[in-house]
This record gives C-alpha cells, structure tokens and sequence, in this order.
C-alpha cells in the first residue's frame, strides 16, 4: 500500500460530498496530515479500526451518540462476528459501486475512526468480501482537542 498526499482541499471536497458523522472534526487535530490510498478492505480491517457505532453499556445495542460516556467501542472485526449487532445496518441485495472510505487515524495509538463507508465495510465484512478500497485518510498524533467522535476511540486523547 502506497499513500499519496493529497491537500485538505481534496479531503474536505471528498468528505463534504460523502460523510455525514461529524464532518470536519479534523480541525482539532494538530498537524494533521491528508492522504489518499488503495488497500484490501480485509488487510485494513485487520487493524484497529472502528466505525462510529459503538455498543451501549449491557454490550447489546448499537449507538451512535458520542456523548455516551459508557458505550464501548468495538472494531470492525469485533462487529462484523456479531450479526445481532450488525443485522440493522445490513440491507439483502446491498451492492455500492463506492469503494471509497474517509478515515480518521491517530497515528500515535494507531486507530482508525471510519466516517463514511460503515454500511460497505460491515456488508463485506459480514459476507467476507475482500474488496480493494479506497481510502481518504486524515492522519494526527494529536486528537486532544477533538470533542466528537475522536476522544471515544484515541487511546491517546481520552480525557
């Protein structure tokens, strides 16, 4: 996997068109640096990366409220074993001609925060698809200041 450095202009212009979870929560990163590559959604997925549903306290329901300070983060590889969990974000007959995510990453904890492309990567995951995607990276060492979605997943940033 190869990344180009693309400017903010490019992200911006891509995640304003695709993203709905927190646009622009990259403001509050320091020094953030923006790339553009093309990697296996499962190579990917075997890191830490996380959508920006997260489960409620008793470990049996999705929630996307940032504000729930006892939700629990769970990676994709986590969610995607638990079809309970996922069978609200599955549609039978999902097929995206996108195979494009916008990612959010701390590079000093090495997580991944994906604001758009949840639905795809959970489908393909579930149905264990391996497709080439295409990622729109945002990348920091720093998330202190972030007040979304960043500081339920940095490890490096939780208050």
């Amino acid at each position: 996997m190869e990344a180009t450095k693309i400017t903010p202009k490019e992200f911006i212009d891509y995640e304003c068109q695709h993203s709905r979870a927190a646009k622009n929560e990259w403001v509050y990163s320091i020094n953030p640096e923006f790339s553009k590559y093309r990697i296996n959604s499962s190579e990917f997925l075997a890191k830490e990366v996380y959508p920006t549903y997260r489960v409620d306290e008793s470990g049996e329901k999705l929630t996307t409220v940032y504000e729930d300070k006892k939700a629990i983060p769970i990676t994709f590889t986590k969610l995607s074993a638990r079809k309970e969990l996922v069978s609200s974000l599955l549609s039978d007959g999902y097929e995206s001609n996108n195979d494009t995510v916008v990612a959010y990453h701390c590079t000093k904890c090495c997580v991944w925060v994906i604001k758009d492309g949840i639905h795809r990567l959970i489908t393909w995951s579930v149905n264990g698809e391996n497709r080439i995607i295409t990622v729109y990276q945002v990348s920091s060492c720093d998330w202190s200041r972030a007040c979304v979605d960043m500081p339920n997943y940095c490890k490096c940033s939780n208050k």
